[in-house]
């Protein structure tokens, strides 16, 4: 059984799976800071009741922007990053917004590739965005999708 759902408690999953995607991966303590902010929102695609992929965003004055989404590195290539974003962005169409924004380091061809497979246009580059554990930063594309 899987399911999309919006996410209202702070899950230790979240921390495990960021930090398997990503080299500085955010705590438990940051999740629960957002999650309970009055404009983010947290969707969650589980499998027999475990998350496997997530999404954090806010949505502020008809914008949306994301500010994390990653899949648990054993359940890639499955859709499930897909199949979330197409929820925010119905979501967000449903309530009237105009765009949602993201950032995508420039050496991740994969999550290029999806974003602009579901609409999102490069609207600029951030110098030095995201950090690395053994190598210099990388820059980050700003995308934008029109709603």
């Amino acid at each position: 059984m899987t399911l999309i759902r919006q996410l209202d408690a702070p899950s230790m999953q979240l921390e495990h799976i960021h930090t398997r995607c990503f080299d500085y991966g955010w705590s438990e303590g940051v999740f629960a800071d957002l999650l309970i902010k009055p404009h983010h929102r947290t969707y969650v695609f589980e499998v027999e009741g475990e998350i496997v992929s997530f999404v954090v965003m806010t949505v502020v004055a008809g914008e949306g922007e994301i500010l994390t989404i990653c899949t648990d590195p054993d359940f890639q290539k499955r859709g499930l990053a897909r199949m979330l974003l197409q929820q925010v962005i119905k979501a967000l169409r449903e309530e009237g917004a105009e765009s949602l924004f993201l950032e995508v380091a420039i050496d991740n061809p994969a999550a290029l590739r999806l974003y602009e497979s579901v609409g999102f246009k490069k609207t600029g580059r951030r110098k030095a965005y995201y950090s690395r554990k053994d190598k210099p930063p990388v820059d980050a594309h700003i995308l934008r999708l029109a709603l």
